[in-house]
């Protein structure tokens, strides 16, 4: 339930905050939000709190206010072939975080194809990928822009799903754009793309699953980088037609938000089932110029059958009002976990409420977000080292398990 906690700085952010199992349950609205939360079975879940670096750098660790990490890896590359496993890259990137440091996971669903040439161009553009070495770009707050990549050299993948799901397995998949380069996207609400997710998933929690430094786990999208809720820059009519829905239909959004919901429910399902003593977040955006289906999903994930331990995920706070006003309106009033990943590096001004990157807290404060994802640039050039402190001091008072 919400909290309005103090910080005597402005925070930080990034997205999950503890909810009550029942949203009515007993009047806690009254009470703040909870410090921890039980699952249904009564096992308590030890969600995230604090500052975890959006990408884990050897220089980031260094710093102390960094409570952990979020790994990213894409589904291609931990499946390469059917059934085949490598946990590489993320053992890669949990090498390089201290002994105190817990982590947080994000596997990338998405696009994939089967013509190389349609995602070798043009280098290391998946948002996944980061490179914090450039200057700052005069870029909105709702344009990605890279940040240093947990292995820093690489290029963008092939593939965010794996290739074999098309071109062995024959999944349903339709045709967009990703950045100017055609891809296809497996449908979400395929079975058989719901299937193998679920398989991998499942490897992953026998991998990792009884980990006590894991925190909490992003459900893998079938969107533009796999994570986050949009298709930006694809148009309605692409993703109605994706579903078979005549756009004619005086209901075809909302018959496509049901379909959404659906799968999107579904995938958070096997989440829960590979990692069941783990918290989960679901991201939300904007989909088909609307709030209406991230309003679905926020109550979606509010049902019991969630035990929960699914939050929200929000990977673009900016101290902003005016980006996504209406999903921003949504999470005010939202009564679970929100966790939160901060929208750009603090020298890009143009992206932060009057330039100002402390906002970024301040709104985190206000939303009631229990964790957030600052740049690794924050981490390892210290620029606002006591703002972060007074999050991880915040956020740890309020939502800990005691």
């Amino acid at each position: 339930m919400k909290t309005n906690y103090t910080l005597s700085l402005l925070l930080v952010p990034f997205l999950f905050t503890s909810s009550a199992l029942h949203k009515n349950a007993l009047g806690k609205e009254a009470l703040g939000k909870e410090a921890s939360a039980k699952e249904s079975s009564g096992t308590e879940v030890d969600k995230p709190t604090g500052t975890y670096a959006s990408v884990i750098t050897p220089r980031a660790v260094l710093n102390k206010n960094m409570k952990g990490g979020l790994v990213r890896v894409t589904w291609s590359e931990i499946e390469p072939k059917p059934g085949q496993f490598d946990f590489t890259r993320i053992e890669q990137q949990i090498g390089l975080l201290r002994p105190n440091m817990n982590w947080t996971l994000a596997i990338h669903g998405g696009w994939t194809s089967t013509q190389p040439e349609a995602n070798n161009r043009g280098g290391s553009n998946f948002r996944g990928a980061r490179n914090d070495r450039g200057p700052a770009a005069n870029r909105g707050p709702g344009n990605s822009r890279g940040r240093e990549n947990f292995s820093r050299a690489r290029s963008r993948p092939r593939s965010l799903s794996p290739e074999w799901l098309v071109s062995d397995l024959k999944a349903e998949t339709f045709s967009m754009a990703f950045r100017g380069n055609p891809v296809e996207m497996p449908k979400y609400w395929d079975p058989l793309v719901q299937k193998r997710l679920k398989e991998m998933l499942v490897a992953v929690g026998n991998q990792y699953g009884t980990d006590p430094r894991l925190k909490l786990i992003y459900v893998p999208q079938m969107t533009s980088n796999g994570t986050e809720g949009h298709f930006n820059g694809v148009t309605t009519e692409t993703l109605l037609q994706a579903a078979g829905i005549n756009s004619r239909l005086k209901h075809a959004e909302m018959l496509f938000g049901n379909r959404w919901v659906k799968a999107s429910g579904k995938a958070a399902q096997s989440v829960l089932e590979a990692f069941p003593n783990k918290a989960v977040a679901f991201e939300v955006h904007e989909l088909l110029r609307s709030h209406q289906i991230p309003a679905d999903l926020i109550k979606e994930f509010q049902k019991p059958k969630y035990e929960n331990r699914v939050g929200i995920g929000m990977w673009w706070i900016s101290g902003k009002t005016t980006y996504q006003g209406n999903v921003l309106k949504l999470l005010k009033d939202y009564q679970g976990d929100l966790y939160g990943q901060v929208i750009g590096r603090s020298d890009q001004k143009d992206r932060f409420q009057n330039g100002d990157y402390t906002s970024v807290f301040k709104q985190a404060q206000e939303l009631g977000m229990r964790y957030i994802e600052p740049w690794n640039y924050e981490f390892e050039n210290h620029t606002h080292d006591e703002t972060l402190a007074e999050f991880n001091t915040a956020t740890k008072a309020k939502y800990s398990a005691k």
